[in-house]
Order: structure tokens, then sequence, then C-alpha cells
């Protein structure tokens, strides 16, 4: 890889990214994944995103037993990942390591990349304004008594 740094993602921004399709497994941000890839397609993918040192595109398949599957047959939100180690095993296929590093929507997807929308994870936002507003949360001080 190279030592110049990853462009900034900014929320709603839009940028073509390669994607890797995965069957049943779903990364989230912040997670970190071994993946075994096989698909010549996906291989090269990788390939392109250690050339660029840039983020791939982790898109979970609808069926897992395609094997070239089109536009429609990958969920529209994904995770863009950095990789963190790439290994070429002897038998062809590619041991990767990745990290998720946001959500992403898919836009539109020409020929080699899918067009992604970085967006802000509003979990906790959500959480937190629905956790001040239910009246049945649990209240604790230090004063009170375990029953």
């Amino acid at each position: 890889m190279t030592n110049k740094p990853r462009p900034t993602l900014q929320p709603g921004e839009t940028r073509a990214y390669p994607v890797l399709p995965l069957r049943d497994i779903v990364v989230f941000p912040h997670m970190i994944v071994p993946l075994f890839v096989g698909r010549e397609k996906s291989i090269k993918a990788l390939e392109e995103v250690m050339r660029s040192d840039t983020f791939i595109l982790l898109a979970t398949q609808k069926n897992a037993s395609d094997d070239d599957p089109a536009t429609d047959a990958i969920f529209e939100v994904g995770t863009l990942a950095s990789v963190l180690q790439l290994l070429k095993l002897p038998d062809g296929t590619v041991k990767v390591l990745v990290e998720g590093a946001t959500r992403a929507k898919v836009l539109n997807t020409p020929t080699a990349a899918i067009i992604m929308k970085p967006t802000p994870a509003r979990w906790s936002t959500t959480w937190a304004t629905a956790w001040k507003r239910k009246p049945w949360r649990a209240r604790w001080s230090p004063n009170s008594k375990i029953m």
C-alpha cells in the first residue's frame, strides 16, 4: 500500500468505489473481519483497492448461491471498508482482512464500480432520543433499593 492518506468520507458525498458482494455475512462499521474471496471479479476489485489505497464497498447478496449477482441481487445499503491485509493462497483464492469504516448507500452502478453515498450512523442518536422519551425506562440512583 502507498503512504498517501485515504480521502476523508463526508456524509452525503458521492464517490465511485469497487464492490465486493458478500455471501451470508454482513459487515458493519468498526468490525474487523477475515474474508475468503474466490470470484475473479472480486479478486480484481481487491487488487484495485490495494493499488489505489482506497475503500471497497462490502454489500451482502440477497441470494448466497448466486455466483454472479446483478445489481438488484445486492442489498442497497452496505459498508465502506479498508483492506488491512491481503494474502493470496496457493489455490487461487485470496484471504483478506477488512475493517468497516462507514455505512454507504448504492445510488447506481457503472461498469466497474458502484457509486456510493456515505451516511452517518444514526443509531446512537435515535436510541438516545428514544431513551429520553420513554417513561418506562429504569431509574436508578445510589440510594435505590434492590428488591
